[in-house]
């Protein structure tokens, strides 16, 4: 029973959402709104949880003194300071949105643009001309850039049209094709967790 009910639970979880609120609507007692705030309790519990193994996790890094272990520290001083500061002062509060403005948000820009030197560097691998289809992902690639940029339209007239047709078309198709892959995927999972095949979330081998 221990994964038998689990998996009853999901599936009619799962059913229910899924026939009331797309298919028929069979909401009048407002059970599917209360399913919502279990949902969303789910999440915060979740989120508790991995607030809790992210300062087990680094508490462990602290005691063992691993290789950069102070960036641990800063870690947990900076998620429970700006824990407990929400919970005393409020989300709304000036000093907490002073600290999240002033803070947080630069901190996560200057992430972004470390990013994007990993990303030059993986762009350099892949653009590396050894096969027909680097060749065109090269090609494109180059061309894109180049009708971004004033020198484009100064080299070839209209070559900005051209960059910008290749990203409303090309590039779009392509990215709806994946679109669609991907959500076929999920639904395929998601399939298979209502039916009981797939029990890797219950321990099982899935």
């Amino acid at each position: 029973m221990k994964k038998e009910l689990p998996m009853v639970l999901a599936t009619i979880a799962a059913l229910s959402v899924l026939l009331s609120q797309y298919f028929f609507a069979i909401n009048q007692l407002g059970w599917l709104d209360s399913l919502d705030k279990v949902y969303n309790m789910m999440a915060a519990l979740a989120i508790g949880l991995g607030l809790v193994n992210l300062t087990v996790v680094h508490s462990g890094y602290i005691r063992r003194k691993r290789e950069h272990w102070w960036a641990s520290v800063v870690l947990l001083v900076c998620l429970w300071g700006y824990t407990v500061l929400s919970l005393v002062l409020g989300n709304d509060h000036a000093f907490v949105d002073w600290f999240y403005q002033h803070l947080i948000v630069p901190a996560d820009s200057t992430l972004y643009g470390m990013v994007s030197f990993f990303i030059t560097v993986a762009a350099y691998r892949v653009f590396r001309v050894r096969t027909l289809e680097a060749t065109i992902l090269l090609a494109s690639a180059v061309f894109v850039l180049l009708g971004t940029a004033p020198i484009g339209d100064v080299i070839v007239p209209g070559w900005s049209t051209a960059r910008q047709w290749i990203l409303d078309v090309p590039n779009t198709g392509g990215m709806r094709g994946i679109i669609i892959g991907t959500y076929l995927g999920a639904w395929a999972t998601a399939l298979r967790v209502m039916l009981g095949l797939e029990r890797a979330h219950l321990g099982g081998a899935g």
